[in-house]
């Protein structure tokens, strides 16, 4: 995206939407390093693959994460569905309790490896100078969400201005969740940028909803698909530039 556009997009704005995972904390890498702690805990043994097994389950290659957030299974369907593709996959056995397991192991794994990105807080002080509030919108649940925002320092921050998918029953891309976002900082859609790492989810669905959208789309792996930035730095300089007298 260039600068010219960005700052067309980011003109008179005056609130941000920002996804969480893989925007504003490395949930890829959390997810398939707390992953294999669990899978390891679940399936023992040197004979198993367990990093593999991890990255099968964030892939989710099923669709479950999406019929989750569509509102048609429930998280504990989902988690189930997804360790049973696992298991299916690599052929093990899956034990009657394996989500308390999976759980148990899981948990402190995730939070102990939780990571902020290096340019959300600028991104965020930046807002703050513009007048502009900041909500956070993600198809992930309320308490996976608490604990990735407790773990970065950043509960508190968005006490009230996190939108879930357990918040309405629904995800992105249901264009009430990005109005419940913006009802959370009383902004008018028209004038507010919804900012995250999925084209579908961040972008368009946003769009369609009535708000503006910018793909962060930190690999690159997206090239050419649509217009976008690979960092959150290019929007804290254009709102830095904005402020400025």
């Amino acid at each position: 995206m260039s600068e010219r556009s960005l700052e067309k997009v980011l003109s008179g704005i005056r609130a941000l939407v920002l996804d969480v995972d893989d925007t504003i904390v490395d949930t890829r890498t959390a997810m398939t390093s707390a992953g294999t702690v669990a899978a390891r805990a679940l399936w023992p043994g040197p004979g198993h693959p367990h990093r593999q097994m991890a990255q099968r389950y964030y892939d989710d290659p099923g669709g479950w994460f999406r019929r989750y957030t569509a509102g048609e299974i429930s998280v504990v369907q989902m988690r189930l569905a997804r360790l049973r593709d696992v298991a299916d996959t690599f052929s093990v056995d899956l034990p009657s309790d394996a989500r308390e397991r999976y759980l148990a192991a899981y948990i402190p794994a995730f939070r102990s490896v939780q990571r902020l990105f290096d340019d959300v807080p600028a991104l965020l002080a930046a807002a703050d100078r513009r007048g502009a509030p900041v909500v956070l919108l993600t198809n992930s649940n309320r308490v996976d969400t608490a604990v990735k925002l407790e773990a970065v320092g950043l509960a508190e921050r968005f006490a009230g201005r996190v939108v879930t998918t357990d918040t309405l029953g629904v995800g992105k891309p249901d264009r009430r969740v990005y109005l419940e976002a913006c009802r959370r900082v009383a902004a008018d859609p028209a004038r507010t940028v919804s900012i995250g790492d999925s084209l579908e989810w961040d972008v368009l669905g946003a769009v369609a909803a009535g708000l503006r959208g910018i793909w962060l789309d930190r690999a690159g792996s997206g090239a050419g698909r649509h217009p976008a930035i690979h960092t959150l730095e290019a929007v804290t300089a254009v709102l830095t530039s904005a402020t400025r007298p």
